[in-house]
């Protein structure tokens, strides 16, 4: 059986356009740098806002239909069955083409194994995952540390500003090759000992 290559992480890389580290896919090796953390806190914010604000406007709706047709009420059930299923399509709008956060934000979220966007059916579950509200509060406290906390494992929101994205080819990071050239610099200033460098060479 042959063996998968595994990526992942950052690399030597940075980005052209905007400095940012370049990381791996971990399946595919392919290229992508991190949205930023704060554009990544409120895109979400945005994508949570539009939700309810859509959510409110059919319960609202629903509710003038109601009492336009006699009734009473709608039950609680009702809102309950409209809260998931709206949520639901919802995030397949997000796993197909993104969401107004995604949009305003100039990210994407994708998998992390190879770049490619959840889908609509796993994109529905997705967003049914991040739907209880304290769940959903500590990944948006965390996103704002992290750029790449997403909502469920397995994905990272894709900064599509960066240079890599617009196909400018990525740098070496000109940061890690001062440290490490000081670094060589400084070990090879070491005293030799009993004859030998400091890495035991005669």
């Amino acid at each position: 059986m042959a063996k998968k290559n595994t990526f992942g992480g950052p690399t030597r890389l940075v980005d052209a356009a905007n400095g940012r580290p370049v990381c791996q896919f971990t399946a595919s090796g392919h290229y992508y740098v991190r949205a930023t953390a704060t554009r990544h806190f409120w895109g979400r914010i945005l994508d949570g806002a539009v939700f309810l604000a859509a959510y409110l406007l059919l319960a609202v709706l629903l509710a003038a239909g109601q009492l336009a047709a006699g009734g009473g009420g709608i039950p609680v059930v009702s809102l309950v069955v409209l809260w998931f299923v709206l949520l639901y399509v919802y995030g397949m709008v997000w796993g197909t083409w993104g969401l107004a956060g995604d949009r305003a934000a100039r990210m994407r979220s994708v998998r992390i194994a190879d770049g490619t966007l959840s889908g609509p059916w796993i994109g529905g579950w997705r967003a049914i995952a991040w739907s209880f509200l304290p769940l959903y509060i500590f990944f948006m406290i965390a996103s704002l540390f992290d750029g790449g906390v997403d909502h469920t494992p397995g994905y990272v929101p894709l900064d599509l500003e960066s240079g890599l994205a617009k196909g400018r080819q990525p740098v070496e990071d000109a940061a890690l090759l001062a440290r490490e050239q000081a670094q060589a610099q400084a070990h090879a200033q070491l005293p030799k000992l009993y004859g030998k460098d400091p890495d035991g060479r005669a």
